[in-house]
């Protein structure tokens, strides 16, 4: 059985279908399964996906390959050399995605209903997300129909992600660490960044605070700053933590995967869009009383404060002392450092 993937999305989105292609590759590990995925998320499918079954690209490369007719035959053609018995894409995925899709020769071709796309054609199987439901649980239904149309049984929810965990570098004996990362795709999803500094800097008394760094963010003086040029530096600096401190973004995802307790200060971002597993250790702090909020949704970002008459009233309304206060709370509960919850 040979089945292809399109997830050519963002870090978060992709930590959260990772479940999808992990669960199929462990249930049927003779089926070929082969993934679309970006260069900057990649890496998170190769210890589920063979090399030679990992396509790797930028997302405009698919989606703006009908203005150069002989790249458009090509994505085709390689499709159809693929043979694949089934092709899922999640709500996401471009036009292109769908038209290659629609011309593979699969029987089945499963995707999300709703996107804001062009080409609304080329599935056999629309699915509709329901009530309630979170992007991970919506991409796990995907999957769900998929399999039951091949004829296979799915489970009923999906379970957190696996990432590669690195081991510890600290003993038990050492001061908490708390890593920060005040970065985000775009700046009105960030609490402010002067508030992230002065957080760090409360945290630096009784912590070993360490700065993820960040271009648009200054490193505040006294904590420790690190650079993550790659997603395994990424990981490894996050899993040697005994609490995330950011914003609702790709790393906080890699965070709740990886079972670190989160004190993320959100704002636009919908419910929707959090994680389904760990809640327990997540502190997703959001403004009562908005009516604003979300201003993000599912399958459009709105990529300015919506709030004209008070803007960015949702991430202005948590103080440094709050979310210091939300942060000491965590770390009391006695979280062993690098302690896996996996």
């Amino acid at each position: 059985m040979n089945i292809v993937v399109f997830k050519l999305s963002p870090l978060g989105d992709t930590v959260m279908f990772l479940p999808v292609v992990q669960t199929l590759r462990r249930l049927q590990p003779g089926w070929r399964v082969t993934v679309l995925a970006t260069p900057a998320t990649a890496a998170l499918f190769r210890e589920t996906v063979s090399p030679t079954d990992l396509v790797v690209c930028e997302r405009p490369e698919l989606q703006k390959c009908w203005r150069r007719p002989w790249r458009l035959l090509a994505w085709w053609w390689r499709l159809r050399r693929w043979r694949p018995d089934a092709v899922l894409l999640s709500f996401d995925q471009s036009s292109m995605a769908r038209i290659l899709a629609a011309t593979s020769g699969a029987r089945i071709r499963v995707g999300g209903a709703g996107a804001v796309i062009r080409c609304q054609a080329g599935l056999t199987h629309t699915i509709e997300k329901a009530a309630g439901h979170t992007l991970a649980e919506w991409d796990w239904a995907m999957a769900g129909v998929m399999m039951q149309s091949l004829g296979q049984d799915w489970p009923a929810s999906p379970p957190p992600p696996v990432l590669p965990v690195p081991e510890a570098s600290r003993s038990a004996a050492q001061r908490p660490r708390v890593v920060v990362h005040a970065g985000a795709s775009r700046e009105y999803q960030r609490w402010l960044p002067e508030r992230f500094a002065e957080l760090a800097t409360a945290l630096a008394g009784d912590c070993d605070v360490v700065w993820i760094e960040n271009s648009d963010v200054p490193a505040p003086h006294g904590v420790r700053t690190v650079s993550s040029r790659t997603l395994d530096e990424l990981l490894r600096i996050i899993a040697d933590s005994d609490l995330f401190v950011g914003n609702h973004s790709g790393p906080f995802h890699l965070a709740t995967a990886l079972g670190r307790p989160c004190v993320v200060p959100t704002g636009p971002t919908s419910p929707e869009c959090d994680p389904p597993w760990h809640r327990d250790r997540l502190s997703l702090l959001r403004a009562p009383g908005l009516a604003c909020l979300p201003c993000d949704h599912l399958m459009r970002a709105a990529n300015q404060c919506q709030n004209l008459a008070s803007p960015m009233a949702c991430m202005k309304h948590w103080s440094v002392e709050t979310v210091v206060a939300v942060c000491r709370d965590r770390l009391k509960r006695g979280i062993a450092p690098g302690t896996s919850y996996l």
